[in-house]
Protein backbone atom coordinates (compact mmCIF):
# COMPACT_ATOMS: atom_id res chain seq x y z
CA UNK A 1 0.00 0.00 0.00
CA UNK A 2 1.15 3.45 -0.87
CA UNK A 3 2.62 5.02 2.02
CA UNK A 4 1.80 8.96 0.77
CA UNK A 5 -1.96 9.19 0.13
CA UNK A 6 -2.25 13.26 1.31
CA UNK A 7 -1.77 15.94 -1.20
CA UNK A 8 -0.77 19.33 -0.11
CA UNK A 9 -1.70 22.54 -2.02
CA UNK A 10 -1.02 26.24 -1.20
CA UNK A 11 -1.79 29.36 -2.99
CA UNK A 12 1.28 31.78 -3.44
CA UNK A 13 1.86 35.03 -4.83
CA UNK A 14 4.14 34.92 -8.12
CA UNK A 15 7.27 36.62 -5.89
CA UNK A 16 7.00 33.78 -3.33
CA UNK A 17 6.33 31.16 -6.07
CA UNK A 18 9.21 32.66 -8.51
CA UNK A 19 11.12 32.44 -4.91
CA UNK A 20 10.17 28.76 -3.97
CA UNK A 21 11.19 27.39 -7.85
CA UNK A 22 14.30 29.29 -7.71
CA UNK A 23 15.11 27.66 -4.26
CA UNK A 24 14.47 24.23 -5.09
CA UNK A 25 16.48 24.59 -8.66
CA UNK A 26 19.43 25.49 -6.40
CA UNK A 27 19.14 22.51 -4.36
CA UNK A 28 18.72 20.45 -7.09
CA UNK A 29 15.69 18.55 -6.32
CA UNK A 30 11.52 17.83 -6.88
CA UNK A 31 8.96 19.96 -5.26
CA UNK A 32 8.02 16.98 -3.74
CA UNK A 33 11.41 16.20 -2.52
CA UNK A 34 12.07 19.42 -1.13
CA UNK A 35 8.43 19.84 0.39
CA UNK A 36 9.25 16.25 2.22
CA UNK A 37 12.50 17.53 3.69
CA UNK A 38 10.77 20.65 5.12
CA UNK A 39 7.87 18.63 6.36
CA UNK A 40 10.55 16.27 8.38
CA UNK A 41 11.99 19.36 9.49
CA UNK A 42 15.06 18.78 7.67
CA UNK A 43 16.01 22.24 5.44
CA UNK A 44 17.68 21.13 2.14
CA UNK A 45 20.97 23.04 1.26
CA UNK A 46 21.39 24.39 -2.03
CA UNK A 47 23.87 21.70 -4.66
CA UNK A 48 27.12 22.46 -4.99
CA UNK A 49 28.69 23.27 -8.67
CA UNK A 50 29.81 20.29 -10.43
CA UNK A 51 33.09 21.31 -9.79
CA UNK A 52 32.99 20.60 -6.29
CA UNK A 53 32.44 16.84 -6.77
CA UNK A 54 35.40 16.95 -8.77
CA UNK A 55 37.45 18.53 -6.33
CA UNK A 56 36.07 15.81 -4.15
CA UNK A 57 36.64 13.16 -6.64
CA UNK A 58 40.49 14.11 -6.93
CA UNK A 59 41.22 14.36 -2.90
CA UNK A 60 39.54 10.77 -2.75
CA UNK A 61 41.63 9.76 -5.61
CA UNK A 62 44.96 11.10 -3.92
CA UNK A 63 43.79 9.28 -0.59
CA UNK A 64 43.68 6.06 -2.54
CA UNK A 65 46.89 6.20 -4.37
CA UNK A 66 48.56 7.30 -0.51
CA UNK A 67 46.37 4.54 1.31
CA UNK A 68 47.92 2.20 -1.09
CA UNK A 69 51.30 3.35 -0.75
CA UNK A 70 51.00 2.99 3.21
CA UNK A 71 49.93 -0.62 2.82
CA UNK A 72 52.54 -1.81 0.47
CA UNK A 73 55.45 0.47 2.24
CA UNK A 74 53.59 -0.29 5.88
CA UNK A 75 54.20 3.30 6.40
CA UNK A 76 51.21 3.59 9.88
CA UNK A 77 51.68 7.05 9.98
CA UNK A 78 51.20 7.56 6.67
CA UNK A 79 48.23 5.30 6.88
CA UNK A 80 46.89 7.13 9.70
CA UNK A 81 47.14 10.47 7.79
CA UNK A 82 45.10 8.63 4.99
CA UNK A 83 41.96 8.37 7.63
CA UNK A 84 42.40 11.90 8.72
CA UNK A 85 42.35 12.96 5.11
CA UNK A 86 39.09 10.50 4.70
CA UNK A 87 37.01 11.80 7.81
CA UNK A 88 38.01 15.41 6.10
CA UNK A 89 36.64 14.70 2.85
CA UNK A 90 33.58 12.77 4.77
CA UNK A 91 33.36 16.56 7.01
CA UNK A 92 33.84 18.99 4.04
CA UNK A 93 31.06 16.61 1.84
CA UNK A 94 28.34 16.59 4.78
CA UNK A 95 28.42 20.44 5.19
CA UNK A 96 28.31 21.01 1.65
CA UNK A 97 25.50 18.53 0.63
CA UNK A 98 23.23 16.96 3.93
CA UNK A 99 20.25 19.09 4.44
CA UNK A 100 20.29 20.38 8.20
CA UNK A 101 18.31 19.21 11.29
CA UNK A 102 15.58 21.84 12.36
CA UNK A 103 15.19 21.29 15.65
CA UNK A 104 14.02 24.04 18.50
CA UNK A 105 17.43 24.98 19.13
CA UNK A 106 17.69 25.86 15.07
CA UNK A 107 14.85 27.04 15.33
CA UNK A 108 15.73 29.56 18.06
CA UNK A 109 19.05 30.77 16.49
CA UNK A 110 17.58 31.33 13.13
CA UNK A 111 14.92 33.59 14.35
CA UNK A 112 17.00 35.08 17.21
CA UNK A 113 15.30 34.47 20.06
Amino acid sequence: MRERTKTFSVRLSEKEHNNLNRIIKKCGTTKSAFIRSVANRYLPKERPPDEYFQFIKRLADIGNSLYQISYETENDELGEQVKKLDELILEINKFYTVPERMDAKWLQQKSGT
